[in-house]
């Protein structure tokens, strides 16, 4: 059974969103929902995504084509307000991870890991500090 990913915002301007089990339609429309409402306050930020369930699409066929419709209708805005998106996934996923999002038409940095440590080191690095965004709160 497909749950809705939670978003966490404690840590502005960085944004988690984690999603615990596989996503339906429904659980990726709920994700992009909360980073619509992120890229609606107009301010820069970086995404840490985690699937802690391992792939977070049930069906990547299936989702990876409405996924890259909504990022299309928000593409202005996301280009200008979000920084980076670092994904953390179980390492027997990463590659398979890795290619699905080489399918989105994102134009930011991107990068998978194993590790949340190592993914926020590198959002920070990579997208948060070139902008001159310091996360005091991690």
């Amino acid at each position: 059974m497909s749950m809705v990913p939670e978003g966490d915002e404690t840590h502005w301007p960085l944004a988690i969103l984690v999603a615990e089990t596989p996503l339906d339609a429904d659980g990726v429309h709920a994700g992009l929902d909360m980073v619509e409402a992120w890229l609606r306050r107009e301010q820069s930020f970086a995404l840490l995504l985690v699937a802690a369930c391992g792939f977070a699409f049930q069906s990547d066929v299936a989702v990876l084509p409405m996924l890259a419709q909504r990022l299309d209708l928000v593409r202005e805005t996301l280009c200008r307000s979000l920084l980076g998106v670092a994904v953390v996934a179980p390492a027997s996923t990463v590659d398979g991870v890795r290619r699905s999002l080489a399918r989105l038409p994102l134009d930011m940095p991107l990068e998978v890991f194993e590790k949340g440590s190592l993914a926020v080191r590198w959002l920070c690095a990579s997208a948060l500090s070139p902008a001159g965004i310091v996360i005091d709160s991690l």
